[in-house]
This record gives C-alpha cells, structure tokens and sequence, in this order.
C-alpha cells in the first residue's frame, strides 16, 4: 500500500467534491487503518469507528455510502462481522456531473454531525425558530382565544326565579282564560305581577314562585274578592243631601 501517494491523491481530490469534514475524517481514519495493516483490504466494526471519532453510528453509515459514492472506498457489511473495507488507489481525479455528491448535501450532513455532536437536536431548533417567527402570532391567537372563550354563555347560578318571570303580556293572557277572570281585574291582576316581579318574584310570604300560573290562580278570587269588597264600600256610602233652608239660613 502506498500510503503517501494515496494521502496526495486524497488532498489533490478534495478541494473539487468539497467531501466534508466528516467525510474527510473518515477517509484519513480508514488510511490509516490500512497503513497499520500494510493493505488495501481490511475489517473495522462501525462500533469502533464511532468512538474513534466521537460520531454517531448512523453518521459512519452515511458517511462510509458518500465516501463509496465518490469512488474512494468499496466496503462490504455481513449481519454480526465487522465491516470489509477496500481502499481504492486509482480512483478518478474529477467524477462526472451525475456522481458528483452535492456541495449543499454534504454541507447538510456535516451540520448534522455537528449538532448531534453538540447534543442539539436540528428539529428541536427549527421548531424554536418557528414559535420565534410567528410569537406574535400567537399571542394574537391567544388573544382571539380568549375573546371567544368569554363571549361563549357561561353557566351562571339562578337569582332567585327570573328564568320562571314570564312577560306582562303572557301573565295577562292566561289570567284572561281562568273562569274567574273579569275585566275589572286587570288593574289588580298587573299590580300583582309588578309587585311579584319587584319582590324578586317572590309571593306576599317572601317564597319563591315556581308555577307562577298556578300561583295567579289560587290568588285570583283574593283579588276578585278585594276588588268586589272595595267597590261594594264605595257604593255604601250615602248620598247625604243637605237640608233645605228656610229665609236662606241652614
């Protein structure tokens, strides 16, 4: 193996496929490997090249594809062995257009070593970088959020029975189908829908009205009576007439 000629055959490669710096770690790695071994052919586990370079397994997997890709290398992996590696020394200097291995690519992947490397996960910073961008956004939506949130019915306890109060309206006209009803009544009959109403819909007693037709019914013939009793003393009082005087005096 002709380690030197390989090494200047590798730095003359290099500057045209921009192979990367883990992808140039690598190579040199497995140069060596092949110097200690006075050989081209050789078997490292991809267990030891991770430690040796303080990378990730699926990091030596790609970078050993790239570096095959390029024509640097052949490699051979069997289930339970380590890895075959060949290193090849008659690779060509410049690799047509369609093998060329993209500079953004590797710059990429050289990125991602580094931030697995780093402990930092790429998609934890992109994610960062997007609640960054769009914080305004979102405290718009929050905003938004919450003024729905408030305009949305909220349960809310009963004061006293206001659910139960129907309108004067409605009061009258079932006070007008009860047997009871006369029209005398309907000065009395909406005083006591003022007072009930007033009273927090609550009876003379202060008790809560449940069934408000029931109630107006029962207290129809009390108002009939009271209505009846106050005109009956108003047609009671006598019609006093004053005497007749005699020469103008009383």
């Amino acid at each position: 193996m002709h380690y030197l000629e390989l090494m200047q055959r590798f730095w003359d490669f290099n500057p045209k496929q921009s192979i990367g710096t883990t992808g140039i770690s690598m190579y040199l790695y497995l140069l060596k490997i092949g110097s200690d071994n006075d050989s081209c052919d050789f078997q490292i586990s991809d267990v030891v090249i991770s430690k040796e370079l303080g990378v990730t397994r699926k990091t030596v997997k790609s970078t050993k594809e790239k570096l095959r890709n390029l024509g640097l290398i052949q490699y051979q992996t069997t289930s339970g062995l380590a890895c075959k590696y060949t290193l090849i020394g008659d690779y060509p200097s410049h690799i047509s257009a369609p093998e060329i291995v993209k500079k953004e690519e590797i710059g990429k992947e050289d990125l991602i070593q580094e931030t697995e490397e780093s402990g930092v996960s790429l998609l934890k910073n992109f994610l960062v970088q997007i609640f960054s961008e769009n914080s305004k956004d979102q405290e718009i939506e929050s905003d938004l959020l919450q003024t729905i949130q408030s305009s949305q019915p909220q349960p809310t306890t009963q004061k006293g029975n206001d659910e139960n109060i129907p309108s004067l309206e409605e009061f009258m006209t079932y006070a007008k189908t009860l047997k009871i009803y006369k029209p005398e009544l309907d000065s009395e009959i909406q005083s006591k829908y003022e007072n009930w109403k007033k009273n927090g819909w609550k009876n003379s007693s202060d008790r809560p009205i449940t069934n408000w037709k029931s109630s107006l019914k029962s207290t129809l013939p009390f108002i009939k009576s009271q209505t009846e009793s106050h005109q009956l003393s108003l047609q009671s009082i006598p019609d006093i007439k004053r005497p007749k005087c005699e020469n103008g005096n009383l």
